[in-house]
């Protein structure tokens, strides 16, 4: 096994390791439960997940997917606009609220 990246959001590890598991790549998450575990002593040290690649045979391709993921997630950061009605935050690619269905207000 290799490692091929950390993050201490679980949430984004979980989301490449299943966007490598799609592509093929078999790859382990460790440390998953420890960072930011409340009432989990950590004496100061940042405990961040981990992802693994487990067939040394497969590190390179995840390592150039690891990269077109990025590309894709820069990508896909898009403004957002604020709903007249509630308030609530959308993406700019939203036609409706998400919260309250109110039709967004563009330009």
């Amino acid at each position: 096994m290799r490692k091929l990246f950390e993050s201490p959001s679980i949430v984004d590890l979980r989301l490449l390791a299943n966007y490598l598991e799609h592509a093929g790549i078999r790859v382990e998450i460790l440390n998953e439960h420890q960072g930011g575990s409340p009432g989990v002593p950590h004496w100061g040290l940042s405990v961040w997940a981990e992802l693994w690649v487990r067939e040394p045979a497969q590190y390179a391709r995840a390592e150039t997917l690891l990269a077109q993921y990025r590309r894709e997630q820069s990508v896909a950061d898009v403004g957002e606009w604020q709903c007249s009605a509630c308030g609530e935050a959308n993406p700019e690619t939203f036609d409706t609220c998400w919260h309250c269905a109110a039709p967004a207000k563009h330009g």
